[in-house]
């Protein structure tokens, strides 16, 4: 075997030199890890070392003593030509900056160079994320104070509510949450595909456990529900985009989000795709390009995930990412995209592209939505109605939307509701409104 130094390898001659040798851990695990063998030269030739039976005890020993936190690296001893050589293996640290002598190592092409003042306070910054959710909340809020149907359901799972709540404790059992602004999560509905002109939108406040189903409710509120014709003797429905993939994606930004970040988890509703942005990047063993093949749990907010665990909101396997894309391609829409922009991990969810089929319904969706509002016409007049006198300005696109039936049905309705005198429109189609008459 050929050994060559590199930014995660590097030779010892002997133990001789395991000042050095901690040294070079401790800069292997503030980076991406590393080995360490002793027993070779910088040319690779063997030296024909021999491990006394106190050798490794003693390392390990110094290592413990000038680490903080302490190193627990993988080393074994093999036998290598005449003599043994030593591997010694240490992984990436979780608990960034590992200390050897009092000062901070990060590894750099072939050299272990000492942190300087500003790459430490970054690199702790970066690295201190993982406590938030466990910090003990700054409010002092009580259970009289707490959302009651939370507070009743945490109570039946037998749960112990402690004196002083946790971060994520506070934002799981709260009304409203007032004193973590990142927390509350921003949702909108933007014309055409940019994020420029708002068409609706609205802001979710409440227990954490609670926004997964209001942010659901928004987003049918701003997308189509359509109609296809089976055979059956039921029309099948089916939204443009999957409920199960975006309740996944939307579950993932709660509990994996960066809320060290001060920015807020965005939905953005667009006419041809939902995009899904959670601060904070992927955890560094994830690799964004395999992650419906080849991913796991690693928790950035353990608190909250055991939490979202106990009411049975979410599992610790690792499989959201899976779970999203198999929706996509049972719903018909096409693989999401996972990317990284700005800071912030976005699932990118692109609506139905079947052309064919999206003529072929809407057809489908008119003539059964005709067919269904011959047979209920009583109750789809009834809503209608109550949609025009909450919002007189309503128009009959957005009760499309909101009713799941098609233009068609919908300035069907409104005309027997005006033959029926109880509405009446005024002003014009553009700039008039209309009135409900009781």
């Amino acid at each position: 075997m050929i050994y060559k130094e590199s930014e995660i390898l590097e030779l010892k001659a002997s133990f001789g030199e395991w000042k050095e040798i901690i040294i070079t851990l401790s800069a292997f695990a503030n980076k991406k890890g590393g080995i360490v063998i002793v027993g070779l030269d910088d040319k690779t030739n063997p030296l024909h070392m021999h491990v006394g039976s106190k050798t490794i005890e003693d390392f390990v020993n110094k290592i413990k003593n000038h680490t903080d936190p302490v190193l627990y690296p993988s080393i074994n001893v093999k036998t290598f030509g005449l003599g043994e050589i030593v591997e010694i293996t240490v992984a990436q640290s979780d608990y960034k900056p590992i200390f050897a002598f009092e000062k901070a190592w990060i590894r750099i092409g072939k050299s272990n160079i000492k942190l300087s003042a500003n790459e430490l306070r970054e690199l702790i910054r970066r690295y201190s994320y993982q406590e938030f959710d466990s910090q003990i909340s700054k409010s002092k809020t009580t259970a009289s104070e707490f959302d009651s149907d939370i507070y009743k359901k945490f109570s039946s799972l037998g749960y112990n509510f402690p004196k002083d709540l946790s971060i994520a404790e506070y934002l799981s059992f709260t009304k409203i949450n007032t004193d973590y602004p990142q927390a509350i999560v921003k949702a909108a509905r933007f014309k055409g595909n940019k994020p420029v002109t708002f068409l609706d939108a609205r802001n979710f406040d409440k227990s954490l456990i609670l926004i997964t189903d209001q942010v659901l409710e928004f987003i049918k509120k701003n997308i189509r529900l359509q109609y296809i014709i089976t055979g059956k003797a039921e029309r099948d429905e089916r939204w443009e985009y999957p409920m199960v993939a975006l309740r996944e994606a939307i579950l993932n930004a709660l509990v994996h989000r960066d809320y060290n970040d001060s920015g807020n988890i965005q939905i953005r509703i667009f006419d041809d795709f939902i995009e899904i942005w959670s601060p904070g990047l992927l955890p560094k063993e994830l690799n964004i390009n395999s992650l419906i093949k080849n991913s796991r749990s690693i928790p950035r907010n353990k608190t909250l995930l055991k939490l979202f665990h106990l009411v049975g909101e979410i599992e610790n396997w690792g499989t959201g990412f899976a779970r999203i894309s198999d929706a996509c391609a049972k719903n018909g829409n096409p693989a999401p995209i996972f990317e990284e922009r700005s800071g912030a991990f976005v699932i990118h969810i692109k609506r139905i592209l079947d052309k064919s089929s999206d003529k072929s319904s809407d057809k489908s969706s008119d003539k059964s939505s005709d067919k269904s509002s011959d047979k209920s016409s009583d109750k789809s007049s009834d809503k209608v109605f109550n949609l025009i006198e909450d919002k007189p300005d309503i128009t009959i696109n957005r009760i499309s939307e909101i009713m799941g039936l098609s233009s068609r049905a919908i300035e069907k309705i409104i005309s027997k509701l005006k033959s029926d005198n109880r509405i009446k429109r005024i002003g014009g189609k553009k700039t008039g409104q209309w009135k409900t008459i009781t």
